[in-house]
């Protein structure tokens, strides 16, 4: 065999152990770039408001009471804190939704109106003890947020007392419910497929209601009534995506 055709074996193997180490360091950085640059598909996350659902809401009311007297229209105003629970429900055709909502709520509002003439003075105390409603709801879901108003029925109840102070003094007291009608807006929140939050505000107006009370003025006190309530709430779904908790 001449020199030009002879082969170098300690090269030749030198060379298949270079090849075979750079093919071994190179697989492994390949395979991370590759894992590192592949897509992640994530899924969207989806929120249902169909279904029932129970809560609980804690706010104030703002009230606009008058009082019409034989000496005129005088103002008791009640105003206090207001604390109660609701139950609906909701069915969701994205993204709009139609709902159904009864609320009973608990006030402590109270307010009191004096009136006089020459001869003698009287006092009305307007003491609200409860306010209920039923009504339904129109909503736009935005994700995890709902955007309603809100419509129906509302009625109250209510302790009256007029108190003369001089005069042909005396005391009369009369309880009351009254039906009237409602309507507000609200924005609520999913804060968990089975927890929402809620803010909210509603008008409540129960008209003139004339009650038989016999006072040296005259008989008769009108008293005409607007309910102002802004509250907080907390929802507890039963069944979401749901309907009637059934399918």
């Amino acid at each position: 065999m001449t020199a030009s055709t002879r082969f170098d074996l300690p090269a030749l193997a030198k060379l298949s152990v270079l090849t075979t180490a750079v093919l071994v360091i190179g697989l492994p950085a390949r395979a991370a770039d590759l894992s590192t640059k592949a897509p992640m598909f994530v899924p969207a996350t989806t929120y249902n408001w169909t279904g029932a659902y129970v809560g609980a809401s804690f706010g104030g009311v703002f009230n606009r009471e008058d009082v019409t007297t034989p000496l005129g229209i005088f103002s008791t105003d009640p105003s206090g804190v207001l604390g109660g629970i609701q139950l609906g429900y909701n069915y969701q055709f994205s993204p709009w939704l139609l709902g159904i909502e009864a609320e009973l709520a608990w006030t402590s509002a109270e307010g009191i109106a004096n009136f006089a003439n020459t001869a003698t003075s009287a006092t009305i105390t307007s003491d609200h003890n409860w306010y209920d409603t039923v009504d339904a709801r129109l909503g736009y879901v935005m994700g995890p947020w709902l955007l309603y108003a809100k419509a129906g029925g509302a009625w109250m109840n209510a302790d009256y007392r007029l108190t003369v102070n001089t005069g042909l003094s005396g005391q009369a007291t009369t309880n009351t419910t009254r039906a009237g009608w409602t309507a507000g807006a609200g924005l609520e929140y999913m804060l968990s497929p089975r927890w929402s939050a809620k803010v909210e505000y509603d008008y409540l107006d129960f008209g003139s209601s004339t009650l038989g009370f016999v006072t040296p003025f005259g008989t008769g006190l009108t008293f005409k009534t607007q309910i102002n309530e802004v509250k907080a709430g907390l929802n507890y779904h039963l069944a979401p995506g749901s309907v009637f908790g059934m399918f």
